[in-house]
């Protein structure tokens, strides 16, 4: 794939309670690579990066989900970050919640 046939990527971080909170929007080709007081930690692109978050995967499922994924509802309330660690898919990238502070963040395509 061409440089230019690739989306631009956009991400806003933030470091409270101890935890680190990266919020990325657009490609989701992309792979993060944190480092922190633990060590290098490589966060992988989700596994269904490649298809339209908005798509469902059966007739049957509801495009009413709750955040949690626990059950139908018509309101999505953002993702709780105090009990979530690790890579979450969102509607126009993902979410990473990294359990400490981060002190390098990497992105590669």
């Amino acid at each position: 794939m061409g440089q230019s046939e690739t989306e631009p990527v956009t991400f806003e971080m933030t470091i409270d309670d101890g935890r680190t909170r990266i919020d990325v929007s657009g490609d989701r080709d992309t792979a993060v690579v944190v480092r922190s007081a633990s060590g290098e930690k490589i966060y992988l692109p989700p596994e269904d990066f490649d298809r339209p978050p908005e798509d469902r995967q059966t007739p049957y499922d509801s495009p009413y989900q709750s955040a949690d994924g626990t059950a139908d509802s018509p309101y999505r309330t953002q993702t709780d970050t105090t009990s979530v660690t690790g890579l979450e898919p969102t509607a126009d990238g993902y979410l990473i919640v990294h359990p400490e502070p981060v002190t390098d963040v990497r992105f590669l395509r």
